[in-house]
C-alpha cells in the first residue's frame, strides 16, 4: 500500500492519506478530492509517513513552505563517464579521458568496461577504440585482458 502526504486548502496542515483513495476529510471539515492534490512525500511504510507528517507540520508551522522531496538516483559510473565524454570534440581527447577514467575507477579496466562506455556514446566497436588507444600509446596492456591509461 501506498502513502502520501498532503497539505490541507483550507487549513494549511499537512495529513497522510492512502494515495489510491479518491477523497479524505480533513480534520478541519474539509473533504479533500486527491485526485486535484499533490503529494509532497510518498512512501510505503506508514512509520515513514507519520514522521513524514510530523516534519512537514513542524515547517508549515514555522511558516515555510513544503517542497517537495526530490528523489536523487545515482547515476551509473559509466553513465557519468560518457557525459564527461561527449563534451570533447577531439575524438582521441575524449578516448583518452575515457582510458583515464576507466583507470581511476577499476584500476584496470577490461574491453567489456569500454564497451559499456563506447555503447553509451554510441560509437564504433570497442575493439577498434582500444586498438586505436594502444596504436597511440594511451593505453597499455598490464596482464591478459587488462588495459591501463599511461
Amino acid at each position: 500500500m501506498k502513502y502520501g502526504v498532503i497539505v490541507c486548502p483550507g487549513c494549511g496542515k499537512a495529513k497522510g492519506v492512502e494515495t489510491e483513495k479518491k477523497t479524505t476529510t480533513c480534520p478541519c471539515g474539509r473533504e479533500i478530492k486527491l485526485a486535484r492534490m499533490k503529494f509532497q512525500y510518498e512512501t510505503d511504510s506508514p512509520h515513514e509517513l507519520a514522521e513524514a507528517v510530523a516534519q512537514a507540520n513542524a515547517l508549515l508551522a514555522g511558516g515555510e513552505k513544503l517542497q517537495k522531496e526530490k528523489r536523487s538516483r545515482k547515476k551509473d559510473p559509466y553513465t557519468l563517464i560518457s557525459e564527461k565524454a561527449r563534451r570533447i570534440k577531439d575524438p582521441l581527447e575524449r578516448m583518452r579521458l575515457v582510458a583515464s577514467e576507466l583507470t581511476e575507477m577499476k584500476d584496470e579496466f577490461t574491453e567489456d568496461d569500454l564497451r559499456r562506455v563506447v555503447m553509451l556514446l554510441g560509437k564504433s566497436s570497442a575493439q577498434d577504440i582500444l586498438a586505436r588507444l594502444q596504436e597511440h600509446n594511451v593505453v597499455y596492456e598490464s596482464s591478459d585482458g587488462k588495459y591501463r591509461a599511461v
